[in-house]
């Protein structure tokens, strides 16, 4: 199995005295909050934030006109992922609280994983909460607090790492407890089932006030539906667009979860170990949706969680090709209510319908659980991480090209190899420019 590696003329350097490198690292990253001050409109002599180099998608999707209303002060924002360097440039001073449930005895902090997943928590936190500065991103919302609960992502788990889908179970109730008033999970488990352990760990978020939101997974890496934990009822489930605004086939997957469309191609992410690259699919639009969200939560914080998802699913625009909902009235199979508005849902009214993430949980769970059903005879059952022919992960299988016109260096990935937990990070395949 070759390995992922950022190759620059002046390679990358970890730790908090990150330069500015020579030439940039573009890769194709494979993946498989208690309120504080109450954030004022942006006044005129602070400056608002400004978007990064490459970082398109800021004005496309009217993020930085969000920006002079909020710039995601006092929220916090979990990122259940495998870790987040907070001695990276970009992050300093982002993360808060952290912690590991990977049984590896980490602090949240050391980004753990395998070779193709380690860098994957660090990424997805600067598309949330980068800095900015000389190469690096902007976060989407760039005054929100991390919180990083690291866990073990991708194949070859150590035998003292315990049960993934316990490990982000136990980490979903710590975010709750730690503050988060949006999770995001940005990784998924190829089988739209999830164990009976969640139902609980959901349920106490949506009692507590906070959203999820998670990715729906990428077809390029073998998801022909939307992934747990995207099929929770209550989470936002987010699926990929390109830049012209259209699905990107490779890095979404289909089924009644996809609630949400985001940015799912050239994101710029801090990479883990120093320096920065590009991230691909749709684990990098889930995080554009969190960051909206704690935009949202900043800006008005006595919207509940429920308010604040009603009014980015009503403000969700027509993608093209979908009609945003089917003939009976339900959300399109592929694209859900459509592609995310930040601006017009932060400037929307409350709906006078807000459906409940609790009470349809809830509901599913009596419907769907036999209280006298061992989880293994469940219809819902999770599968056993040890023995599951349909989980896996992907694998580099090209190395590096050269991109002369950005300073960039292209990595494609793609491949598949037998594992439970799958990060959905990238689209697995050679990404290719006009």
């Amino acid at each position: 199995m070759d390995s992922l590696q950022a190759q620059t003329s002046t390679p990358p350097i970890a730790g908090p005295a990150v330069r500015r490198p020579s030439a940039l690292t573009r890769i194709a990253v494979v993946g498989t909050l208690v309120l504080g001050l109450v954030m004022s409109p942006v006044s005129a002599a602070q400056a608002a934030p400004k978007a990064g180099p490459g970082q398109w998608y800021i004005k496309d999707y009217g993020i930085d006109k969000m920006w002079k209303k909020s710039t995601g002060k006092g929220v916090k924002v979990a990122v259940i992922d495998s870790g987040v360097n907070a001695d990276h440039e970009n992050l300093k001073g982002v993360v808060g609280e952290a912690k590991d449930f990977s049984g590896l005895g980490k602090d949240g902090t050391t980004p753990i994983g395998g070779k193709d997943t380690i860098h994957h928590g660090t990424a997805v936190a600067g598309v949330i909460a980068g800095q900015g500065g000389g190469p690096g991103p902007t976060g989407v919302a760039p005054d929100a607090e991390i919180l990083s609960a690291s866990m073990w992502l991708g194949p070859d788990r150590p035998k003292g790492s315990g049960s993934t889908r316990d490990q982000a179970a136990d980490a979903l109730k710590w975010a709750v407890d730690s503050g988060a008033k949006v999770v995001n999970m940005s990784l998924g488990w190829d089988d739209p089932a999830w164990p009976q352990s969640w139902d609980e760990a959901f349920a106490y978020a949506y009692e507590k006030d906070v959203m999820v939101i998670a990715c729906v997974g990428n077809a390029s890496q073998g998801a022909t539906q939307a992934w747990s934990p995207s099929t929770v009822p209550g989470v936002i489930g987010v699926g990929g667009l390109g830049k012209d605004g259209k699905v990107l086939p490779a890095s979404t997957a289909p089924g009644t979860a996809v609630d949400l469309m985001g940015p799912a191609v050239d994101i710029p992410i801090p990479y883990y170990s120093g320096g920065y690259a590009e991230g691909q699919g749709c684990s990098f639009a889930s995080p554009v949706v969190s960051g909206v969200a704690a935009l949202m939560r900043a800006e008005n914080p006595g919207l509940s969680a429920d308010e604040v998802t009603a009014k980015l699913l009503g403000t969700a625009t027509p993608v093209a090709g979908h009609k945003g909902q089917t003939s009976n009235g339900k959300p399109d199979p592929i694209v859900g209510h459509g592609r995310i508005d930040p601006v017009a849902a932060m400037d929307a009214d409350v709906p006078k319908s807000v459906p409940s993430a609790a009470d349809a949980l809830t509901d599913w769970v009596t419907m769907h659980r036999r209280a006298d059903a061992d989880a293994s005879e469940s219809e819902t059952a999770a599968p056993d991480e040890t023995n599951s022919p349909q989980a896996v992960a992907p694998t580099d299988v090209v190395s590096s090209q050269s991109t002369p016109t950005t300073g960039y260096a292209v990595l494609a990935v793609g491949g598949a190899a037998a594992v439970i937990l799958l990060v959905l990070s990238g689209l697995a395949f050679l990404h290719r420019r006009r």
